[in-house]
């Protein structure tokens, strides 16, 4: 999964940045910077939480 298709994913099921923080761990100024735009980095780690969380979240929907 791509940037684009990660953070239209984010949209899609409506999560807000601390959601994803609380429900994966991933520091909450990474998910801000990522998901505003800011960097196109995650770490490896950090991207498979967060795609399992929304990918599970969309399914849910």
């Amino acid at each position: 999964m791509d940037n684009q298709e990660l953070r239209a994913l984010k949209e899609k099921v409506g999560f807000i940045d601390y959601r994803i923080c609380y429900k994966t761990g991933v520091h909450l100024g990474v998910i801000e910077d990522f998901f505003s735009g800011k960097t196109e980095e995650l770490d490896p780690k950090d991207r498979k939480k967060i795609e399992d969380l929304l990918l599970a979240a969309a399914k849910k929907h």
